[in-house]
């Protein structure tokens, strides 16, 4: 299920309604046969209100509120027929604790039905009219450069509203600069803007801006935002993603090239099923669909039906966020209260994700993992990776068996090193014989055995070549176990010809293993020869080994000279000691030489077509309450045809994101285009970003939005033209001033007679810190977690080996990991993404932790070092010093006022690298540095 906020209407909607009309609604809703103790929870005032016993809660004081009290049980016992689940409980106390939200305005009619949604009515909406394309219908006013100037300047006209002034030249290039790259313009640009600062000068810095890495780097994290990247899973089990950098790095390239937005959203919707010509082409295809895996998912339920469901509700509900503007999670349970979207429409999009498969497998008992698909590779590759899995497949097995030879050696077990042993490894064989290594005590690397069958058809025959003519005692080696055959047959071929006997394998006679059979005559001339046979046995027969003793080593075996065979003892020790060790260090060397893992993505497939289905209704979202079946489709609202998809292509998600991607779409580019604004400008033309639906805000310039959208459409989906257009245009460069008589007439700024100052993302803050220190490296960072296991969670400061890369690396904070449950306390208290959630927008709080962060997190006051030392060591006096370190952290001069507070702090005897570092670090927490004017 979805991640939401505990204080919004989709937490209520997703979280809190449906226990209440699963478990409550019985007996405390206006339809109840009998309401128990005059208490009705089926609306907001009604749960105010309360019954016989007062109140059922009261907002923001879980304590206080009955209902909390009696679902744990420690009051009356609600529900009756059993306690509910922990999770749930804490849902209604993070619920109430948040205010308890409750979009349910009168309890329903027990006798009126509810009205059906009408579809017709619903696409009168403004969002889900179709995209009106107008031009500007007014003369151009006085410093207007282009259509956004004059759609804007039109509504100031009419509302008497003069807009501000154009900002200083210092402050529009840094607003450019973190507003495109993420970055401050380096020192270099500041001197050849301020040299220039001509429209000229200003659109080739723009379009430099575009074509370069940071560009693509800032953008990439904005969608990463609306994506809710992660690196791990979080929730019940934090499993390590150990393949979402890749969509990271597609994101990155897909920005770089100005790869078309509608191209993108096709990727990341069905990139498994679009054509390609390229391996290159295919690799980000498969890479893209990352995008629907990269949810928190609850991967330790047991209810696997649950699972599903709940993890189609969190795609379904991404979809609609991202590319709709439109809250369509609470549609799972029923008709959405306030949008035009019947719970049909949810389970048409459900149909789709149910027959894609986005878990597959366990990664231990009873915890899912996700679905992996390989990636293009050469061939080479593949050879490399064959090759080193048999070389060290075949390494583990012969240092096993020097383990064992080292083992027996030190035992003491001088009897299987005496004579002739020939090993089942060396045995001619006819029928099938089973490897195994299942009971322990065996020579060489494991033993065979008939697997009980085929009796009469098999058997294995040991030969051997006598270094003289004469008796030599035989000895077979086997496993002995009651489930073994008591009567096997063996034929041993001698000087004097062929001899039988039988041997019981239930028993042995020289333990360990070791039965003799005789002693036999053999000669020199010819091979001795012993078989055995499954023939007329009635159990399993097991061959391990054949041991022919001479005269000498029996001698040798009974009565060993303590002297000698001290010393061939330690000579077998030394040389199994000394085959082991090398064994040991070719597998090293191998290891060292491993070639890299054949790539994967954790992306999605499509089930197999007899598995794919359309989805039945589930009443009020519950897993087993199964209503009608209904054809998968799109949102009838924003469809001017029919919803349902006539022949879906396998899933149908091919077909979905055909339908985002349409031109006359009337949502996906209104909303992209106004996410783009939002960035640029500081709040959308719709200011909710991620809600385009009733409970959201209109657009306070439709006919700029349209425009936009339609010139971005038509454009062919590419944003850097937008970009271009938008941070062209008169309206982009106005200062952030206050002017009292705007401020009357539109103290929001809605008419953008200013320009809304920002604060920065953190991310470019921390890097406009190692920008400034002169250490920020430019390199991306590969595979963040590759040194994590399945589970980051045991990641602490007690182990040496996985540690979460940390803010103190010198890299660009977009290639850090972002690891669930272990965020970065500073990025957190700068209101970084919460990568639970879906962000179109991130908070702005302004709150003491953060200027406590800034002021004393040690890697914050070890940039603040390095800053110092870069500018004693790059500047000589003290004006230039101070010129130095306004440029690296202002990105500008310092102004008199600037000049005459530093004289008072930095007097003749603090001139130090101590006070550079003080100085730098005010900046670094200052105001100013962290703020976009």
């Amino acid at each position: 299920m979805a991640s939401e906020p505990a204080e919004s209407v989709e937490f209520f909607e997703n979280r809190i309604r449906p226990v209440l009309v699963e478990h409550c609604y019985e007996c405390h809703a206006a339809d109840a046969d009998e309401i128990g103790g005059s208490l009705l929870l089926d609306s907001s005032d009604a749960m105010l209100t309360g019954g016989d016993s007062g109140p059922a809660i009261q907002p923001g004081e879980v304590e206080s509120s009955p209902l909390v009290l009696a679902i744990r049980y420690e009051s009356t016992e609600m529900p009756p027929t059993g306690k509910l689940p922990d999770s749930v409980i804490r849902d209604f106390e993070e619920w109430i604790a948040a205010g308890a939200t409750d979009p349910r305005d009168t309890p329903p009619a027990a006798s009126v039905p509810r009205e059906k949604i009408d579809i017709e009515e619903g696409r009168q909406f403004w969002a889900f009219q179709p995209l009106s394309f107008t031009e500007p219908e007014i003369e151009p006013y006085e410093g207007s450069r282009g259509p956004i100037d004059q759609f804007l300047g039109q509504r100031l006209q009419e509302s008497g509203v003069s807009p501000n002034a154009q900002s200083s030249d210092e402050l529009r290039l840094r607003r450019l600069a973190f507003d495109l790259t993420g970055l401050p313009p380096s020192i270099e640009l500041q001197q050849r803007w301020m040299a220039d600062p001509s429209w000229e000068n200003w659109e080739r810095i723009v379009d430099e801006m575009l074509d370069s890495q940071g560009f693509a780097e800032h953008w990439a994290r904005h969608w990463m935002d609306v994506a809710r990247y992660a690196d791990s899973n979080g929730s019940d089990f934090n499993a390590t993603f150990h393949e979402a950098w890749r969509y990271r790095d597609y994101l990155v390239r897909s920005f770089a090239s100005d790869r078309p937005f509608d191209q993108m959203i096709r990727q990341q919707i069905a990139g498994d099923q679009l054509p390609f010509e390229t391996d290159e082409q295919r690799h980000d295809n498969l890479v893209a669909t990352t995008f629907l895996m990269l949810g928190t998912k609850m991967l330790s339920e047991r209810d696997k039906t649950k699972l599903e469901l709940d993890v189609v509700d969190e795609q379904i509900d991404t979809i609609g966020r991202a590319f709709l503007g439109l809250t369509l999670g609470c549609a799972r349970c029923h008709d959405h209260k306030f949008d035009p979207v019947p719970t049909t429409d949810y389970y048409a999009l459900a149909g789709i994700f149910k027959s894609t498969v986005t878990l597959k497998g366990e990664s231990q008992r009873y915890v899912s993992t996700w679905n992996r698909v390989s990636l293009p590779t050469t061939e080479e590759h593949r050879a490399a990776v064959r090759e080193y899995e048999a070389a060290t497949k075949s390494l583990k097995s012969d240092i096993a068996e020097a383990e064992k030879s080292l083992k027996d050696a030190e035992a003491g077990t001088s009897d299987v090193q005496l004579g002739i042993v020939i090993d089942d490894t060396q045995a001619t064989k006819t029928g099938t014989w089973k490897e195994s290594t299942y009971t322990k005590g065996f020579i060489g690397k494991g033993y065979v055995h008939d697997d009980n069958s085929q009796k009469g058809k098999t058997t294995i025959q040991f030969s051997a070549e006598v270094p003289d003519d004469g008796k030599y005692e035989v000895r077979v080696a086997y496993s002995a176990n009651t489930n073994r055959a008591s009567k096997v047959p063996v034929t041993i071929e001698t000087s004097d010809g062929t001899q039988t006997v039988t041997i019981n394998q239930q028993k042995n006679d020289i333990a360990p293993f070791w039965t003799t059979l005789g002693t036999f005559e053999f000669s020199s001339s010819s091979p001795a020869v012993v078989t055995l046979s499954n023939r007329e046995t009635n159990g399993y027969v097991i061959a391990d080994a054949v041991q022919f003793l001479s005269a000498d080593d029996l001698h040798k075996l009974n009565h060993p000279d303590q002297d000698d065979a001290s010393k061939a003892k330690r000579a077998r020790i030394e040389a199994a000691q000394s085959h082991l060790a090398a064994l040991k260090t070719q597998l090293k060397e191998l290891t060292a030489q491993k070639p890299p893992p054949l790539p994967q993505a954790m992306a999605p497939t499509d089930r197999a077509t007899p598995k794919i289905s359309d989805s039945p209704v589930h009443i009020r979202g519950e897993v087993n309450n199964h209503g009608q079946v209904v054809p998968r489709g799109f949102l009838q609202v924003c469809s001017s045809g029919e919803a349902a998809i006539p022949n879906p292509r396998g899933s149908g998600r091919l077909d979905l994101a055909d339908w985002l991607t349409d031109p006359d779409h009337p949502l996906v580019a209104r909303v992209f285009v106004n996410r783009v604004w939002m960035h640029l400008m500081g709040e959308g033309l719709v200011r909710t970003v991620d809600n385009f639906g009733e409970r959201g805000e209109r657009p306070s310039h439709p006919e700029l939005l349209d425009y936009l959208a339609t010139q971005f459409v038509r454009g062919g989906w590419h944003l850097k033209p937008l970009l271009r257009d938008i941070v062209n245009s008169a309206a982009y460069h106005r200062a952030s001033d206050y002017n009292a008589a705007s401020s009357d007439a539109d103290p929001e700024n809605r008419l953008w007679w200013r320009m809304h100052r920002r604060r920065l993302p953190a991310e470019s803050i921390r890097d406009a810190m190692l920008a400034a220190t002169g250490t920020l490296s430019r390199t991306p960072l590969f595979d963040p977690m590759k040194s994590h296991g399945v589970l980051v969670s045991g990641n602490d400061g007690n182990s040496t080996e996985g540690k979460i890369t940390g803010i103190a690396t010198p890299c660009r904070s977009i290639y850090l990991p972002i690891v669930r449950g272990f965020l970065s306390p500073m990025m957190t208290a700068l209101d970084a993404a919460d990568p639970d959630l879906l962000v179109g927008r991130r908070p702005t709080t302004n709150v003491p932790g953060q200027a406590l962060v800034l002021l004393n997190a040690p890697e914050i006051n070890q940039w603040a070092n390095t800053t110092a030392d870069r500018v004693m060591r790059d500047a000589e006096d003290f004006e230039a010093r101070l010129n130095l370190v306004y440029q690296l952290c202002l990105q500008r001069l310092p102004t008199e006022d600037d000049k005459q507070l530093a004289k008072t702090f930095f007097t003749d005897d603090r001139q130090s690298p101590e006070a550079w570092q003080q100085w730098v670090a005010a900046l670094f927490a200052g105001t100013e540095f962290r703020l976009l004017d």
